[in-house]
This record gives C-alpha cells, structure tokens and sequence, in this order.
C-alpha cells in the first residue's frame, strides 16, 4: 500500500468519476484507472463497483475511505517528524546536568534554545557526573553538563561550558568581613558549613588537600549541599562558606563575601556528547552555549 495509492483512490472515492478524479490529480484517465485496478489486485478486494454511466463505492471501499485522510494525515506529520529532526528543528534532546550548573547560565540558555527551537522535546535530567558519563555513553543521554576531575573523557567531545572561582562568605559582623581579601591559610580555626564528600567526592578531596597543604583540618559543623543553603547558614551564624563567587551578584542580606586566595581548584563545568553524534538537535544546542559564552565574554571586557 502506497501513499500515491491511497491518494489516487480517494480521489477517485470523493469524485466518483474517474474522469474527475484523473483531472484532479493531473493525469490522463487510463494511467488512473489502470493504478486503481493494480491497487485492488494486491489487496484482494474490490473498491469500486463501476460501469459506463456510474461509479460507486464497495463496502471495502466505504471503510477504506473512512481510514485514508488518517494515514495520509499520519504519513504527512511523520515525514514533517523527520524533516524536523533531521534539521535539528524537532525531534527529542535529552540534557543531562549535575546540580550546580542550575547556578550558572544553563537557564538562560535553555530559555534561548526553546525559543529558536519550539519544537524540540527537550527533556532534562539532573545526575551525578559519573552517571551523565555513563548515559552519555550508551546513548540515554544526547548530552551532559558535568564537572570533570581527572575522569577519562578521551572517547567523548568535550568543551568549557562554564568556568568561575570560588568566594568566602562569612557573617556581616565576623572578624574576616573587614578584611579587603582573605588566603586559605587564613581560615584555620574556623567552623566551617561545607558540602558532603558524597555530594561531589572528588572535588571534596580536592578541598581537604587544599586546606592540609595551608596547614590545617577544617572544623565543619554542618553540611549543606547547595550553595544557597550555604549562604543561609552562613547569614544564621553557623559558620563560614566556600562558595563560587556568582552567589555575591545575588547580595543576600547578612553575609559578605571576600576575595578568597590561595592554591585551589577553579569552577569548571564542561558540555559532553558523543563524537559521532550527528544529531542535529545537539549541534544546535552546543552552538547556543558557544553564543552564550561569547556574549558573557564580551560583557566582562
């Protein structure tokens, strides 16, 4: 059963006149009427009762026009499905991204991307990196946003989504927020609010080789693991933070944030996917994330 079969019959189905139908559609009668007996023949049935003054619909051929504008209509949306995925302009993305790129651009540039591309069924899915890793990699993820430390991604593409440094947020009237900028070294002794090792364990080692090589073992007395929770428990006297210094543009009320010294790792979030994927869905989101890196580039300088 063909698409032009189906389109020739019902046209043939609405005119009831071969003659009619073969001017409708174009063509001369007897390629029309030789197409409809050919469509007949592999279906075994009979559509049209016809002699030289009428032509009339079979019950097959009742039930049959009954279901063609559906299939035809069907067809049309599935070869406009593919057109659009193809293009990028439809189809389904998955993004996969760990909790802290929320605090970055990542809303601004899923807002864009919805924006230009409506279209798309863009599904998001917050996982640890070692899970977008694995995702990415068997396919249940299209792409992921991770913080990457020493893990082997030489199998996958990867590029800078986000980079920044880290700030201290103390307590408005603690000792520290007079200070124009505070060293690493500075902070022993104090009570710390700090995120669980489970949270995100390589980069909680990272931290503690940090605060050993200034000499010291933090004193944390409560764990939060989002930086706003931070921040809050920072502003209720528990203690001091570490946090990335884009939570200061939100200038909460009863803390302040100093200029943070020292040898410690940087903020660095990365986009992966696969390398041979061609999926033109990705294509176009990695391309919005590039634009919204130009444009926060050129807006610092």
């Amino acid at each position: 059963m063909e698409t032009r079969q189906l389109r020739y019959f019902l046209a043939v189905a609405e005119e009831l006149h071969f003659g009619r139908a073969a001017k409708r559609l174009h063509i001369s009668q007897p390629p029309l009427s030789q197409q409809i007996k050919k469509f007949e023949d592999e279906l075994g049935v009979k559509l049209f009762q016809r002699n030289k003054r009428s032509v009339a619909l079979t019950a097959a051929g009742v039930s049959l026009m009954r279901d063609v504008p559906n299939i035809l209509h069907s067809i049309e949306r599935a070869e406009a499905n593919l057109l659009d995925a193809a293009s990028g302009q439809g189809g389904r993305f998955t993004l996969g991204y760990i909790g802290p790129a929320l605090e970055t651009s990542l809303a601004d540039i899923i807002r864009e991307y919805k924006e230009q591309y409506p279209a798309v069924r863009l599904g998001l899915q917050e996982m640890f990196t070692n899970e977008q890793l694995k995702a990415v990699r068997n396919g249940e993820l299209d792409a992921g946003i991770v913080r990457l430390f020493r893990h082997d991604v030489s199998d996958l593409a990867c590029e800078l989504f986000h980079r920044e440094s880290y700030a201290l947020v103390v307590p408005e009237d603690h000792l520290l927020a007079e200070r124009e900028g505070v060293d690493v070294s500075d902070l022993s002794g104090e009570q710390f609010i700090f995120f669980p090792r489970e949270e995100q364990p390589r980069l909680y080692d990272e931290w503690m080789k940090v605060f050993a090589e200034a000499g010291f073992v933090p004193d944390v007395v409560q764990e939060a693991a989002r930086k706003s929770a931070t921040v809050a428990l920072v502003a209720a006297n528990m203690g001091i933070g570490i946090v990335p210094e884009s939570m200061a543009r939100r200038r909460p009320h009863g803390v302040v944030f100093k200029r943070l010294s020292g040898d410690f790792p940087v903020i660095e979030l990365h986009l992966i996917h696969r390398k041979e994927s061609s999926f033109p869905a990705v294509s176009n989101f990695i391309d919005a994330v590039r634009k919204n890196w130009r444009n926060r580039e050129q807006g610092k300088n």
